[in-house]
């Protein structure tokens, strides 16, 4: 989830996997088992000059992941 959580704000996955220092397809899969397991997308993805954006239920998951990130630092 904290991968997840650290690609949204890139415009594509493709960004975000090269800004994270991961491999594409390592992130995209990671990012397609939650989809699955959530049985819903998190993302719209990018498209011909537009970025990709949060889908309603991703930005419910960002809220509640960081919402558990801030109830953990001390």
């Amino acid at each position: 989830m904290s991968r997840f959580a650290a690609a949204s704000p890139y415009p594509s996955r493709g960004a975000a996997a090269s800004g994270l220092g991961l491999n594409t397809f390592t992130l995209v899969a990671q990012i397609n088992r939650i989809e699955r397991e959530l049985s819903g997308p998190l993302l719209v993805r990018a498209e011909r000059g537009r970025p990709m954006t949060l889908t309603p239920l991703g930005k419910k998951v960002i809220k509640a992941i960081r919402k558990m990130q801030d109830s953990t630092m001390p």
